[in-house]
């Protein structure tokens, strides 16, 4: 009887949670798309509510708006050039934050990861959009006006001195990402995909209930070099192939060294997997200053994976930590 029993129990419990399942509304897929914080911005999500789904993006669009007049370095009216300009802002708690991250970052990499590298990508043509090789002496100068060390947060305020320039576009789409990942979590989004700028997070599963399947660009050919699983997780790509000029048949790509004042020439690109998007793009970029091998024995001595391409007798190359 007691046997009967139970084996009746079980029945309508399994009956009861298929009702459930199959009563339960289907999650529909909702995506935003616009360029801005200097990059192309997509993310995918899944929800039940149309008419909140539209409100998550609203909540979105409007993040990356402010964002974007905040941290554009090329805005004149934006919160960076004004610092850039008066060497002294006052700025709000999420942008102190930022700034004390990317300290914390350049502390780790030792400066290999530097927001106060503007003035170097300036005597390189990189803003100007045209290649101008300068010669040691001026190099040697501008370094000099290059240290992270010598940013300072007083309260609400940031304050840089004299000739200093920041750029957070090392770091900027990161967070960005880690922003919108915020977002969608609050409002309890369980699967989502955010790309911004080749900066990548995971919600949760796919609609199919396994890890995400993303890209890694191919750095010298069309399509994707490799596909890797995500689930709750980033990733963060820095590649010689974004923003580059060609002298020579030498690639001068747009990150550069701040210790040697040079574009970074040994990589092709670094993938760093990390926990949030704004960490592994700053760890990405000082990577992609270093040699593989170098650059491999940091990551592992933070317990960080990373995947690094880099050329060899002009052949590409894999290296990947585990």
């Amino acid at each position: 009887m007691n046997n009967r029993l139970r084996l009746l129990q079980l029945l309508l419990l399994i009956a009861t949670t298929l009702i459930f399942i199959s009563c339960a509304p289907a999650q529909k897929e909702f995506t935003y798309n616009k360029f801005i914080v200097g990059a192309s911005c997509e993310v995918k999500f899944y929800y039940i509510s149309e008419r909140s789904a539209k409100e998550i993006i609203d909540v979105i669009d409007l993040e990356l708006t402010t964002l974007d007049s905040l941290l554009n370095y090329f805005s004149e009216k934006s919160l960076v050039s004004e610092l850039n300009r008066k060497q002294r802002v006052k700025a709000a708690s999420d942008i102190i934050y930022l700034i004390s991250l990317s300290d914390s970052i350049s502390c780790l990499t030792n400066g290999l990861f530097d927001i106060s590298v503007a003035p170097l990508l300036e005597i390189w043509g990189f803003y100007q959009g045209e290649l101008t090789i300068p010669d040691t002496t001026e190099i040697e100068a501008t370094k000099k006006r290059v240290d992270y060390r010598r940013i300072q947060i007083r309260g609400d305020s940031i304050i840089i001195p004299q000739g200093m320039k920041i750029d957070l576009g090392g770091i900027a789409q990161g967070y960005a990402a880690d922003r919108v990942a915020m977002i969608l979590r609050q409002r309890h989004v369980k699967s989502a995909i955010i790309n911004i700028g080749g900066e990548v997070i995971a919600i949760g599963k796919s609609p199919q209930d396994k890890p995400w399947r993303v890209g890694i660009r191919n750095p010298r050919g069309e399509g994707i070099i490799e596909a890797i699983e995500l689930e709750d997780f980033a990733i963060a790509t820095s590649g010689d192939y974004e923003k580059f000029f060609m002298i020579n048949e030498k690639r001068y790509p747009h990150i550069i060294n701040p210790k040697t004042g040079f574009p970074a020439l040994d990589f092709v690109s670094v993938t760093i997997f990390a926990k949030d998007a704004a960490f592994a793009d700053a760890v990405a970029t000082a990577a992609a200053t270093m040699k593989p091998t170098e650059a491999m024995k940091f990551l592992d001595s933070l317990g960080i994976r990373g995947i690094i391409y880099y050329e060899e007798d002009g052949t590409l190359q894999r290296m990947e930590n585990q």
